[in-house]
């Protein structure tokens, strides 16, 4: 019964932001998505992005792919106090293997307390289970911070500023995993280096909008995003 009530729920979040949306935009008209899947409140799994937009992702006028929430809503996805609205690439891969995750991205939040995760490298357990995220990037305050998990328990993590005051203001970052190397570039300067050789998740790349708050909206709007 329980199953049933939250497929149900999930399936009414769908048609509901589908039927109010349904005639803004496909981000994947202008974004190479055959490779990611989408998360959003419910919690909702949209597996095939090729005609899929919502309230909470959708192409706006300027080409941009915009990611929207109301931090309030209900229909978290499991281990989480957060909903989201959050692309998911596909492929798993290790950290001696060579990955990039490019974007260029501005947010726009009005989050009590102001943070929200936009990028992240997420780990992943040979079962399927969630392991902690390795890297965060994410806005606290308008600052941008790398947090990255400084062990594999996941207990501890470490907050690097890459950028500060950048606001409401587009900004390009390039993560890079190659050798068991972490490379982390903010508009073009390198801003963190960081040996990996400790961490032993196969891991994926995840980018969108993800706050750390319960009160409040955002949106997060994306000129380009990539991931190889």
């Amino acid at each position: 019964m329980r199953r049933q009530l939250f497929a149900l729920t999930g399936l009414l979040a769908f048609l509901a932001s589908s039927a109010v949306c349904a005639d803004i935009a496909v981000p994947a008209q202008a974004f190479d998505l055959h490779a990611w899947k989408l998360q959003v409140p419910g919690p909702l799994e949209v597996k095939d992005l090729r005609s899929y937009s919502s309230g909470y992702f959708f192409l706006n006028e300027s080409k941009e792919m915009v990611f929207s929430l109301d931090a309030a809503e209900k229909g978290t996805t499991p281990n989480t106090h957060y909903v989201r609205s959050e692309l998911r690439h596909l492929p798993n891969w290790t950290v001696d293997a060579s990955h990039t995750l490019t974007g260029e991205l501005r947010v726009v939040s009005h989050l009590q307390p102001d943070k929200l995760t936009v990028l992240q490298i997420h780990g992943i357990m040979q079962d399927g289970d969630n392991a902690p995220p390795l890297l965060r990037i994410a806005l606290n305050h308008g600052d941008l911070y790398a947090a990255v998990k400084a062990e594999n328990s996941g207990d501890k993590t470490d907050m690097v500023l890459l950028k500060p005051g950048v606001k409401t203001e587009y900004v390009k970052v390039a993560i890079t995993v190659k050798g068991g190397q972490l490379r982390i570039a903010v508009d073009g300067q390198e801003k963190l280096v960081r040996d990996l050789s400790y961490w032993k998740f196969s891991n994926y790349f995840k980018a969108g909008l993800y706050p750390q708050a319960t009160k409040g909206t955002a949106q997060v709007y994306f000129r380009s995003l990539k991931a190889e």
